[in-house]
């Protein structure tokens, strides 16, 4: 399953300007049985939010070497 890598805040952000109300529950649901609907709400919220274009992440940490 690809990731979508947005910014949960901006991706709500971006979707209340398009007057698209779900919450997180919906969404979470979405996400998993419905990956081509979420990522088409990626989409319209990137759109609208510009914000959501130039996200950028923290490495992900791995195992319990980060820990040491």
């Amino acid at each position: 399953m690809s990731k979508n890598l947005v910014n949960y805040g901006n991706f709500m952000h971006g979707l209340m300007k398009e007057n698209i109300q779900l919450n997180r529950k919906v969404l979470s649901e979405l996400s998993m049985h419905e990956p081509y609907s979420f990522k088409a709400l990626v989409d319209i919220s990137r759109t609208a939010f510009p914000g959501n274009r130039n996200v950028v992440h923290a490495p992900k940490k791995e195992g319990l070497s980060m820990l040491v």
